[in-house]
């Protein structure tokens, strides 16, 4: 049955899978409810933007065809920085976009206003409106999956800095010297955190028989070492996998202690995919090592909080920020474009 609210679509493009979510959103509040329908689609395995434009173009046409109604706007989260005023994405390393005029493209083929968003500022985003940020002025975002990525808000609204780019949280240097990021530079907080990170520990673990229930869930391919394969390990008593992860864990909370130094937030959530399977045992970990490096006085002053939206705070966020869009262009087909700030 169709919505008589117009219809948000937002779209979170990972480097692994692709969600679309629907959002019927009324016009008095925007706060949405429960989506409409979602899908969830494997990223096509290419570097060949075309075939990421038509993966893309298909999950939002599936989703919009499984909550029926008219569509206003579909907001596309993707990671990195974007020009959102022109609907380029700048650089993706994960997903091989570089200077790609992404809103146009998707644009055309869905014949529908798109715009752009960098995928943890529209998760935050989410948390903010409709998750476990409610109601947070000062607050930040943390989302650790195949890489890490931040956002912030400051005085009730998503910081987006001089560039809308603030928020890269994953590339905070926090170890010199210390393991190669995918961003080129050494020692970042993805290096060191990441599900990657915690794949490239566990696969030696397992080659060098130290880890034998991984090992037995996942082999010795690093593509295989997806978080259920360290579920699997945990309950085949693996304690070498449980230090992985702990490990993720403190240096969450080192870098963690450097937010909350600077820029004294409320709040701190914690979401993507990690944390959905092991969240309250990496902020358990990162709580602790942060603490231990908090300035005096600021003890006890910020909240760890699991992500309340999970896989949809991105796509929710998306259709949030495509719905502010819409309405500060007049509501009007605008075709593709930039977000609202």
């Amino acid at each position: 049955m169709a919505s008589e609210h117009p219809l948000y679509i937002g779209v979170d493009v990972g480097a692994t899978k692709i969600v679309s979510a629907a959002y019927a959103i009324p016009a008095d509040r925007e706060r949405p409810g429960e989506a409409l329908a979602q899908v969830k689609t494997k990223t096509p395995r290419t570097e060949k933007a075309r075939d990421l434009v038509a993966a893309i173009t298909a999950s939002a046409k599936e989703a919009i065809g499984k909550a029926g109604g008219s569509c206003a706007g579909l907001g596309v989260a993707v990671p990195g920085p974007l020009d959102r005023a022109k609907g380029i994405v700048r650089y993706t390393p994960n997903l091989g976009l570089e200077e790609y005029p992404l809103a146009e493209e998707l644009s055309r083929g869905l014949g529908m206003p798109v715009y752009l968003e960098n995928d943890v500022q529209a998760g935050v985003l989410g948390e903010l409106v409709a998750g476990a940020l409610r109601g947070a002025r000062n607050a930040v975002g943390i989302f650790i999956g195949t890489g890490i990525g931040g956002g912030l808000v400051l005085d009730g609204k998503l910081y987006r800095g001089s560039t809308g780019s603030a928020g890269e949280i994953g590339h905070m240097i926090l170890l010199e010297g210390g393991p190669l990021c995918g961003c080129g530079n050494h020692g970042c907080l993805e290096a060191l955190a990441s599900r990657t990170a915690m794949a490239k520990d566990a696969l030696a673990l397992a080659a060098s028989g130290k880890a034998p229930a991984m090992l037995s869930a996942a082999g010795t391919d690093i593509r295989h070492y997806r978080s259920s394969a360290f579920e699997e390990a945990l309950e085949g008593k693996d304690e070498a996998i449980g230090k992985v992860i702990d490990r993720s864990g403190f240096w969450l909370g080192v870098a963690m202690a450097n937010l909350v130094n600077i820029l004294n937030p409320e709040a701190i959530v914690v979401g993507g995919g990690v944390a959905a399977r092991f969240g309250k045992r990496i902020v358990k970990a990162a709580r602790e090592s942060m603490e231990e490096r908090l300035m005096p006085g600021l003890a006890g002053s910020v909240r760890i909080l699991l992500s309340e939206l999970g896989d949809l705070a991105v796509p929710a966020g998306a259709a949030i920020a495509a719905r502010r869009a819409v309405l500060e262009a007049g509501g009007r087909d605008g075709g593709a474009g930039g977000m609202a700030r």
